[in-house]
């Protein structure tokens, strides 16, 4: 794998995006690119410096957690960024883009099924899914339906 470091300058453009969008700040963390449409974050120890010194000695197949989704585009319009089933537990105290499921709503969603979006309004069509006082998700709001992101491997057939 080979680790880009985001610069100050992008990374700081992804803190503003995130409490924009969700109301949330970066922990103090490095924030690597790990191919062209992946982001992970790091919050250990190491320094930037220290993780490339790791990666060029080493082969490292993954660092931090899977953070997000990025599809760049052209026009800024059409670009996506979508956080990671993963990241988005992390991100618990976000306070913007949530939607509020009932249980019925919840176990359809961790089920791997879509969602019916009844009178829902975003700025911002990626929405946090919450259960309870629990993030379970991110998903996309389109016209009538919210989809589903789940990871196949993570879905919950019976209940």
């Amino acid at each position: 794998m080979k680790l880009e470091i985001l610069s100050k300058k992008d990374k700081d453009k992804l803190s503003n995006f995130l409490e924009q969008a969700y109301g949330l700040g970066l922990p103090r963390c490095q924030i690597i690119q790990s191919s062209k449409e992946r982001l992970r974050i790091f919050t250990g120890d190491l320094s930037e410096r220290e993780l490339m010194i790791l990666a060029n000695t080493i082969r490292i197949e993954t660092i931090g957690t899977y953070l997000a989704f990025i599809k760049k585009e052209d026009n800024e319009k059409d670009s996506e960024f979508r956080l990671s089933f993963d990241s988005s537990f992390i991100f618990k105290d976000a306070t913007k883009n949530i939607l509020d499921l009932d249980e019925e709503q919840m176990k359809l969603w961790i089920s791997g099924q879509d969602l019916v979006a009844e009178k829902i309004s975003s700025t911002y069509p990626f929405m946090l899914l919450r259960y309870k006082e629990e993030i379970i998700g991110c998903g996309k709001l389109t016209q009538n339906k919210i989809l589903n992101f789940v990871p196949k491997e993570r879905r919950i057939r019976h209940f």
